[in-house]
């Protein structure tokens, strides 16, 4: 799933190029689960984990100064979760309850 969120970029990028590749494409790829929610189709997250936890690690293996400059990126990331977060709260399906339990 993680190559998914890397479209064009080369085996070997540099490591700040890498980051901000799958930063940009895990945006995306929220900005899509939103307007999914938001039309109240089925929306699948799992999986997401996995980009998540490599984007956390290029950019814990940054420079500092790298780092720093990975933030607007990141803060990006930031809203867009919470975007779809929200979506998921406005526009959710609640489930059904099931039936009382006579008993």
């Amino acid at each position: 799933m993680t190559e998914s969120f890397l479209p064009g970029l080369p085996q070997g990028a540099p490591p700040f190029d890498a980051a901000h590749a799958l930063a940009s494409g895990l945006v995306n790829a929220l900005r899509l689960a939103r307007a999914m929610a938001e039309t109240g189709r089925p929306l699948d997250l799992s999986g997401l984990e996995e980009p998540v936890g490599l984007l956390c690690a290029k950019a814990l293996d940054l420079p500092p100064e790298q780092g720093r400059a990975l933030r607007p990126a990141l803060l990006s990331l930031l809203a867009e979760a919470e975007a779809l977060q929200g979506a998921l709260a406005r526009f959710a399906v609640p489930e059904a309850l099931p039936p009382p339990d006579p008993g």
